[in-house]
């Protein structure tokens, strides 16, 4: 195997020698200006391959190695001085601040067809630089083929005060990263048969060698040419060089960040195969929870009616990336990152709608005129955490949520809400929640309405509700509505029957069964939910309706006033604690309706419904999630005579 380097640089071939103990050097002569990126990172990456691929053409079999190191100062690139003008300028500009120093690296062998591209980053922060010391490092003349106009072994601790990150990618050339991405450039590839997908996860899973494999991005029925990268336990985890051939399963993204994104784990499937994984899943689970009688109960699953635009909620989070403010959404997990994930900047959200694309530059345009930063969960640091957007479906209004840590200053946000109107006119609500608790979850530890009413309206089943900042509503509206057509289908009601809805939020549930049934109440822990509920129950004029605060487990400990003839059961997705369980089934009501998105929690409290005398009379699934793994299911049960 012949090893190239794309380089005319002296630092790079001196660095190299430390990867690999022979390989040639080949300088390339390219024009960066035609590098279209204007993103730092995405400028190193580019003009990498431009070096790869053009001395790839004079070495066709060979693997060619490109690299291109650029100076950051924000969105800033410094490349190299056009003279000692312009040095003194970039060195002036880097005075008592932080940069980016990026390397762009790209490994090509032209005759495969393959690429591989790659990039490390280090930030450097500068000691304030005095004129004499910046004229005396220009007096010794080397600065001319620097970007940044500085090669960081020439100033040393003089001019660097902090380094965070490889100290040889601030040289120029990442001795570590470039030997991990030639050793995964370089592996032996095979070639595989995509059986599977690896449910919950998304990875395509083959096998090879007696052992299971799996590739992400890969799709059932797709013959792929693959190199193993890793081990997850039993399976070998390999990275896709090439589709030999394609899947007809395979679906195009609409998504420019699916991949990346950790939001929607499923958009490169057809949605026919998405459905037969999750119908599949929730068989899977019922049968190793040993519930035979519960599979056979199983109903084929129910569509979304809309496969974008279906959600009316989304929580996006504020971040740093390569050192500027980021909003979108966190980082697909990986076998390396499984615990915190740092946030995606997103320009786009097709599961939400385009209301992302009006509303997200305004929200940073006013962060940067104001100087805030993004909240660190790790440091505490920082004021920005969420932007929660709820968008009605049937009404169009939009309610706009900022979390952030306690600001020292408030007096911009109204300023900001008329710049949001101005942007988005159908916004009806601007809030601003407090959080300085240390959880990367939004908490509304104090709630400010900065403009606008306090709620939005949604159309359901015929009735209009009230959406508050902390209120629960199931996020896909019309898949929603077709699941509590089902229950009222479903469930055995009678102009007499007496309804208890248990975890009920703003009572969605139990106010679509009012008009069939005699009497529902709900109860919910929330005060808040409790609140809206009523409220809905007021504005669409239902009067056989009732809902009282408290835990499930304290309000089930004490005798109903009147039994129960139906209960229905929508907990969190933990399911069910065993006190709550133990009380719901000591009730003895003739039918339980248990709504749940996670199968497998689900399948443990079905388990001891069982056990105690109830039957499953149908088992639904509704895919309310389209895209993700995630699953809601009703099961109707009724007690044995």
């Amino acid at each position: 195997m012949e090893i190239v380097l794309a380089s005319a640089s002296p630092r790079r071939r001196e660095l190299m020698a430390r990867v690999a103990a022979e390989f040639r050097v080949f300088p390339v002569d390219v024009d960066e200006s035609t590098v279209a990126e204007k993103d730092p990172l995405a400028f190193a990456i580019a003009a990498a391959v431009m070096k790869a691929k053009a001395a790839a053409e004079t070495f066709p079999e060979a693997v060619v190695i490109g690299a291109d190191t650029v100076v950051a100062l924000g969105l800033r690139i410094l490349g190299k001085p056009a003279d000692r003008e312009d040095a003194r300028a970039m060195l002036s500009s880097l005075s008592g601040r932080r940069h980016r120093v990026i390397t762009g690296l790209a490994f090509t062998t032209k005759s495969e067809g393959r690429l591989l591209t790659g990039y490390d980053l280090t930030y450097v922060t500068f000691r304030e630089l005095t004129e004499a010391m910046i004229e005396g490092y220009l007096d010794q003349g080397s600065f001319m083929d620097k970007a940044g106009a500085y090669a960081v072994q020439e100033v040393g601790d003089a001019f660097v005060a902090r380094m965070n990150g490889d100290y040889d990618n601030v040289v120029g050339f990442p001795v570590d990263k470039v030997r991990r991405l030639l050793a995964r450039f370089t592996a032996p590839a095979l070639t595989v048969e995509v059986a599977d997908i690896d449910f919950p996860a998304s990875d395509g899973k083959a096998e090879a060698g007696g052992r299971k494999v799996l590739i992400p991005g890969a799709v059932p029925g797709e013959s792929v040419r693959v190199q193993i990268v890793g081990e997850r336990g039993t399976a070998r985890i390999a990275e896709a060089i090439r589709v030999e051939s394609p899947s007809p399963r395979r679906a195009d993204p609409p998504c420019r960040h699916f991949g990346t994104c950790g939001g929607c784990l499923f958009q490169h499937l057809d949605y026919g195969t998405q459905l037969e994984l999750k119908e599949r899943h929730l068989k899977r689970i019922l049968g190793e929870a040993g519930l035979p009688d519960a599979a056979a109960a199983l109903r084929p699953i129910t569509a979304s009616p809309d496969l974008y635009g279906y959600r009316n909620k989304m929580e996006f989070a504020f971040g740093e990336k390569h050192g500027e403010l980021a909003l979108g959404l966190r980082e697909k997990a990986t076998s390396s990152r499984q615990t915190y994930r740092r946030t995606m900047p997103v320009v786009e959200c097709p599961i939400f709608g385009p209301l992302v694309q009006r509303v997200f530059p305004v929200v940073l345009e006013f962060a940067r005129e104001n100087g805030l930063e993004g909240f660190e969960p790790a440091t505490r640091k920082g004021h920005l955490r969420h932007l929660v957007l709820r968008h009605s479906r049937r009404t169009g209004e939009l309610m706009v949520i900022l979390v952030t840590a306690k600001l020292e200053d408030e007096s911009g946000l109204s300023a900001l809400a008329e710049r949001l109107r101005e942007a988005a006119p159908e916004l009806r609500s601007f809030v601003h929640v407090t959080n300085s608790r240390g959880s990367d979850i939004v908490e509304h530890e104090r709630t400010e309405i900065v403009s606008g009413v306090p709620f939005i309206e949604e159309n359901l089943g015929g009735r209009t509700f009230r959406i508050y900042p902390p209120s629960f509503f199931q996020t896909n509206t019309a898949g929603a509505e077709l699941l509590y057509e089902r229950i009222r289908e479903e469930a055995p009601l009678t102009a007499e029957s007496r309804v208890l809805g248990l975890y009920c939020g703003s009572g969605a549930i139990e106010l679509s069964l009012a008009g069939a049934a005699g009497k529902v109440t709900g109860v919910d822990a929330s005060p808040a939910n409790i609140a809206n509920a009523v409220e809905n129950a007021l504005i669409n004029r239902i009067e056989n309706a009732a809902f009282v605060p408290g835990t499930v487990e304290s309000l089930l400990g004490e005798p109903l006033r009147e039994p129960a003839d139906i209960i229905i059961v929508d907990p969190p997705r933990v399911g069910l604690t065993g006190k709550a369980l133990r009380r719901t089934i000591r009730l003895g009501a003739p039918s339980i309706v248990y709504v749940s998105c996670n199968p497998a929690s689900l399948a443990r409290d079905l388990r001891s419904f069982l056990d105690a005398g109830y039957r499953v009379v149908s088992l639904s699934p509704f895919d309310l999630f389209p895209h993700t793994p995630h699953l809601e299911t009703l099961a109707v049960l009724v007690r044995s005579a």
